[in-house]
């Protein structure tokens, strides 16, 4: 049968090989032995001959009637459900089967608890950042709550656009001041508006970020600001249009 949504499990990569069950195979990226069992992760058997999906203890596939055969995991000969060694090597095949299905379990019960884990981390992950969002209303805060949110990237911008418009002008700037050290485009029209803020901080530090991202397009709107009664707003406008007007 033709791979096409196969990938190596060492590496990652795709495989396109034309492939036996239970004959190992080398990943042609990292050279990984590979046996694609004709198990699926529930312990389900595989008919050889219909590729209909039959329940772990069928010895007779439900679709075409044919007698079921898994692979050896030790020499990947093909043999009957019912045999208890296998034709070639002599394995216990029972024996290693129940080995086989004893693992499937566990596996299952390990990746359902990986999972409740990493949900959990999640959580706790969403929790912290709001807590460094709230601590923005205090600009004593700011030079620890803002590297950290830093941290979160491209999650935390939505959030902080949002901020944008708080109540709290101390909010308002610390989340400009995050944008631009986050550096996403999301952010450039909240950016925009902010900079007809009618507290000076806010129109500040939305223009230096505007410049940090580099935002070229905005220069019409960072014009205005040529003019504004605060000497180091006009200050900084100037540099960014000579920047930006490159």
């Amino acid at each position: 049968m033709k791979l096409e949504l196969l990938n190596c499990p060492a590496c990652n990569f795709t495989l396109g090989e034309t492939v036996n069950p239970n004959h190992p195979f080398k990943c042609p990226a990292c050279g990984s032995t590979i046996v694609m069992t004709d198990w699926t992760k529930t312990g389900q058997l595989i008919c050889q001959a219909c590729d209909a999906v039959n329940a772990g203890f069928n010895k007779f596939c439900e679709a075409c009637g044919v007698v079921l055969q898994v692979g050896c995991p030790f020499c990947y000969t093909m043999n009957s459900v019912a045999a208890i060694h296998c034709k070639k090597c002599g394995a216990n095949l029972q024996r290693a089967w129940q080995r086989q299905t004893t693992w499937l379990e566990e596996k299952e019960k390990h990746d359902l608890e990986r999972k409740h884990a990493l949900q959990a981390a999640a959580r706790s992950q969403e929790a912290y950042l709001e807590r460094l969002l709230l601590q923005l209303d205090d600009p004593s805060n700011h030079p620890t709550a803002i590297p950290s949110i830093r941290m979160f990237g491209p999650e935390a911008v939505e959030a902080l656009i949002k901020l944008l418009t708080n109540a709290d002008p101390d909010a308002r700037f610390g989340a400009a001041i995050a944008l631009g050290e986050i550096g996403d485009q999301r952010a450039l029209p909240g950016l925009v508006k902010a900079l007809k803020d009618p507290q000076a901080p806010v129109r500040y530090w939305a223009l230096d970020a505007l410049g940090k991202l580099r935002a070229g397009e905005t220069v019409d709107e960072i014009r205005p600001l040529l003019k504004d009664k605060h000497p180091s707003i006009k200050k900084l406008a100037k540099e960014i249009i000579k920047i930006l007007s490159r």
